[in-house]
């Protein structure tokens, strides 16, 4: 099991799903973990009570990271909790949004939506990166969730595909910009995960199973399949990988 004893580490959209999963495995392997939400507060001082009572250590803080003024006040709150800069040692840039249910094909997409997916999804990435780099110690660590959506054509879904293809860019140019202070970025690129965040396509009848017999290893991932592989990426034995995109898909891209 990864140690993180004794290092900092900052989860965006953290309260539920991917980002609680994440977020629960960095606490109990040692890490302070700052757990960022921008509506749910429920969930996220839930998970903070978990992590509490498991013997881990976190906080929530509430922020809306598609706006400067809302990864001001993150940062902010991850100053008072962690100590002067440098005082991060991980960054996990999970918050992302999906169609919620609209027309997100290339045809039918709205310019709302499009706005909103690019806003979260992209200058939301964009610039946390950009608050946390001097705040970042040497050896540290930056994991993007990105997507499978990133690699492969989706119609259906061109404007959030997008998105995902734009974090993997993201990935490799802050790779090679933090590369002399041996810090790593990589993405993890999953594929079908069961969470909210997918509720609608698994509300159609069959898509469940559809999805389990197109996927190699015969089943959709758990959010935990994901935490593990950040997991891979966190500790000292991943020092030399950067710059990679990792599919956690069970074998949807073979």
């Amino acid at each position: 099991m990864t140690d993180l004893t004794g290092k900092t580490a900052l989860v965006t959209g953290g309260s539920r799903g991917i980002g609680a999963a994440i977020a629960r495995r960095l606490a109990l392997s040692g890490a302070h973990v700052a757990v960022n939400y921008a509506g749910n507060r429920a969930a996220a001082e839930a998970l903070v009570a978990e992590i509490a009572a498991a013997g881990g250590s976190g906080f929530a803080v509430q922020a809306d990271v598609s706006t400067l003024a809302g990864i001001e006040a993150l940062f902010a709150a991850c100053d008072a909790a962690f100590g002067g800069a440098p005082n991060l040692d991980i960054l996990i840039n999970n918050a992302g949004i999906g169609r919620g249910g609209r027309d997100g094909t290339l045809k039918g997409a709205s310019e709302d939506l499009f706005d909103e997916l690019m806003a979260v999804n992209v200058k939301g990435p964009h610039f946390v990166t950009q608050a946390a780099l001097p705040r970042l110690r040497d050896h540290g660590r930056i994991v993007n969730i990105g997507s499978m959506s990133g690699k492969v054509g989706q119609p259906f879904a061109a404007s959030y595909a997008m998105t995902k293809r734009a974090i993997q860019s993201l990935t490799f140019s802050t790779a090679l910009a933090v590369a002399k202070r041996q810090i790593t970025c990589n993405c993890i690129a999953p594929g079908a995960v069961a969470t909210e965040f997918i509720a609608a396509l698994r509300a159609q009848p069959g898509w469940d199973e559809a999805t389990a017999k197109h996927t190699p290893m015969g089943r959709i991932g758990e959010p935990e399949d994901i935490a593990g592989a950040v997991m891979m990426l966190v500790g000292d034995d991943a020092r030399w990988v950067t710059g990679q995109v990792i599919e956690a898909s069970g074998g949807l891209a073979l």
